[in-house]
């Protein structure tokens, strides 16, 4: 039987598959796109759940190398009246089942409108992708569990192809830049393996920690801030404890305040411009209240995990991996059989915000 474990470790292979078809992969869009790639001025991406924290995740990325300003909505904000719409807005829908009900409405919605609009699902035959005017597969492949894992890693990397693929498209970076980031983005299937093996060997010396907490906090910044919400949805969908995402800043302007002894803050830290802020965090929840973890290049102590990637610009897609391992064996540990099919009969009879249609 696959379980959940085999999911997260299948990701490598997935990131590999979506380098290798990209250019097929995206071949729809710029046929779909052809001289209007000129007028974008901004990129929007929409989604729900895994596929808005893939977004937040991605965005910083595809901004970097499309030169375009870019922004993630939640699909909501465009449902009703009252939103006003950039008609040179590229408008990129995510969502790996494609069945998301408020998506397709607001694909609709645009539609209507004219707006330059694309899909990018798992399924040539979900709904969003039939009623898009333009549809990307994914090349995520199957995925056996609800909780995902592939499809937020996919979605991420599928997204940062797409920023990568307009800024060469447009003249914005030169074939050679673009070549390097492709590069680059060859070694984070491998990063990502490393960390799967690292966090495993790992766990076990943090796992009471986390055990006893009240609520597990987790922050970083740029990308990493995606990831921490990511990190918080699958603490959610898996061990089902209390989680929280913050961005580095932000969780430093209130939330600290709040911060104890029964909180583990687990602290994202890409050794860039803000890991002073991401250490100095760290070492005060360790010296004050003995709770705070660190990921990242240079440890605070032994609790704390190092990560040696070499994946540059794509560093997100290598720590994804630490929080889908670590919610994985703490349900594990925690008693609960991801394996039982879920029966949601109960929830969908008060609502369902997926569907066949």
């Amino acid at each position: 039987m696959v379980t959940l474990l085999n999911c997260i470790e299948r990701i490598p292979s997935v990131l590999e598959n979506i380098l290798a078809q990209r250019d097929a992969s995206f071949a729809p869009l710029f046929d779909y796109l052809g001289d209007e790639v000129a007028r974008i001025d901004e990129i929007l991406f929409i989604g729900s759940g895994t596929s808005s924290t893939a977004a937040v995740t991605s965005r910083p990325f595809v901004e970097k190398v499309s030169g375009i300003r870019t922004k993630t909505v939640l699909p909501n904000e465009y449902a009703g009246d009252g939103c006003v719409l950039n008609p040179n807005a590229l408008h990129v829908f995510t969502s790996q089942t494609g069945t998301s009900k408020v998506v397709c409405s607001v694909l609709e919605k645009l539609n209507g409108l004219q707006m330059l609009s694309v899909a990018l699902t798992g399924d040539v035959t979900s709904p969003i992708a039939e009623i898009a005017p333009c549809h990307v597969l994914m090349n995520c492949g199957p995925e056996e569990y609800l909780m995902r894992t592939i499809g937020y890693t996919a979605s991420v990397l599928d997204h940062m192809l797409l920023g990568l693929m307009l800024g060469k498209k447009r003249g914005f970076l030169t074939e050679a830049q673009y070549d390097a980031y492709i590069e680059t983005a060859l070694k984070a299937p491998e990063d990502h393996r490393k960390v799967t093996a690292d966090v495993k060997n790992w766990y076990r010396s943090v796992e009471r920690g986390m055990m006893r907490s009240q609520a597990i906090i987790f922050t970083g910044a740029g990308p990493l801030y995606g990831v921490s919400l990511e990190g918080a949805v699958k603490f959610w969908e898996m061990p089902q404890m209390i989680s929280i995402g913050y961005e580095l800043e932000e969780g430093l302007h209130g939330p600290n305040y709040g911060y104890s002894w029964p909180h583990c803050v687990i602290v994202f830290d890409d050794g860039g411009e803000e890991s002073h802020k991401a250490r100095a965090l760290a070492r005060y929840m360790k010296d004050e209240f003995k709770n705070g973890i660190l990921i990242g290049p240079d440890p605070v102590d032994e609790k704390d995990l190092k990560i040696e990637a070499s994946c540059g610009d794509f560093l997100c897609l290598a720590y994804s991996a630490v929080p889908q391992i670590l919610a994985y064996m703490l349900a594990e540990d925690g008693g609960r059989d991801v394996t039982v099919p879920a029966d949601h009969t109960v929830m969908y009879s008060y609502f369902n915000t997926h569907s066949k249609w």
